[in-house]
């Protein structure tokens, strides 16, 4: 098992937060941290009909606890509104 982190960094010079990296792929069983370097508290969720998953709140300056993700998805980060991509492989 492996973990793989996220950031969700501070609005660039366009002004959109951006997620770095994405997308990302990861092997069946390892798990994933977003940290949050926003100024806002961020919840990161998967999109699926059934939403695999979801961070709950994560403080600016925090991580997520590790979450297993299951399969392939995309997921959305809010209140930033950007949206990432994560690629399960067997």
């Amino acid at each position: 098992m492996k973990q793989v982190s996220v950031r969700i960094n501070q609005p660039g010079a366009g002004g959109a937060t951006v997620l770095d990296p994405d997308p990302i792929t990861i092997a069946a069983g390892d798990v994933v941290v977003w940290t949050n370097n926003t100024a806002t508290v961020q919840t990161a969720s998967s999109s699926d009909a059934g939403q695999t998953f979801t961070t709950g709140a994560v403080q600016p300056g925090a991580n997520s606890l590790p979450i297993t993700v299951p399969a392939s998805t995309s997921y959305a980060v809010a209140p930033a509104g950007v949206n990432g991509n994560i690629t399960v492989s067997s």
